[in-house]
C-alpha cells in the first residue's frame, strides 16, 4: 500500500504538514519577540546595575574624602606631620588607617617626602612614588585618581593637611 496513492491520503498529509508549518512559524515568531523582550531587560537592567555601582562607587569615595578631610583636620594628625618623623607619623596613620579601613594610607611632609605608607596587602606590589595628587595637595587642593596596581585599581584621594584657614600653611599632604 502507498501513502500517496488515495486522496484522503494526500489531503491528510498536506493538512498535517500545513498545520506542522504554521505551527512552526508561530513559534518561530513568538521565540523571536520573547528573545527581544528577554534581551531588552537584561540590557535595562545592566544599564541599572552599572548605574548602582557608579553610584555606590561615588558615595565610598565620597566618603573616604570626607575622612581624609576630618583626620587631616585632626590636631593629633596635624602634629604628627608637622614634626615630620616618620616613627611618629607611622603610628598615628596605623591607628587612623584602622580606623577607616583603607587600602591605602599615604602622608607626605610638605616637601612631599613619604612620612607613613599603610597598604593592604593585595595593593603592597604597586609603586607610590610620586602620585598625581599630593603634587595637587601641595597645592592645597583635593585631587582625586585611579592608581592602576598589579591586580587592581585603587581610586585615590588625596587632601592637604593645614594650618589656618585665611593663609593656609600647608604641613604635607594624607592621600587614602
Amino acid at each position: 500500500m502507498r501513502v500517496f496513492a488515495s486522496l484522503t491520503n494526500r489531503i491528510f498529509l498536506g493538512s498535517a504538514l500545513l498545520a506542522v508549518l504554521a505551527i512552526a512559524a508561530a513559534i518561530y515568531n513568538v521565540n523571536r519577540a520573547v528573545s527581544r523582550q528577554a534581551e531588552q531587560e537584561l540590557l535595562r537592567g545592566l544599564e541599572e546595575a552599572g548605574t548602582l555601582i557608579e553610584e555606590n562607587r561615588r558615595v565610598q569615595v565620597d566618603g573616604f574624602a570626607r575622612e581624609a578631610r576630618l583626620i587631616a583636620d585632626l590636631p593629633r594628625f596635624k602634629s604628627a606631620v608637622y614634626e615630620r618623623d616618620s616613627p611618629t607619623a607611622l603610628g598615628v596613620a596605623r591607628e587612623y588607617q584602622q580606623q577607616i579601613a583603607a587600602d591605602l594610607f599615604m602622608v607626605t611632609d610638605r616637601q612631599g617626602k613619604e612620612l607613613a605608607r599603610i597598604v593592604r596587602p593585595a595593593a603592597a606590589h604597586a609603586s607610590y612614588e610620586r602620585l598625581a595628587g599630593v603634587r595637587e595637595a601641595q597645592a592645597g587642593r583635593e585631587a582625586s585618581w585611579f592608581w592602576p596596581y598589579p591586580g587592581g585599581v585603587l581610586q585615590v584621594v588625596t587632601v592637604p593637611v593645614w594650618i589656618g584657614p585665611d593663609e593656609p600653611e600647608i604641613l604635607g599632604t594624607l592621600s587614602v
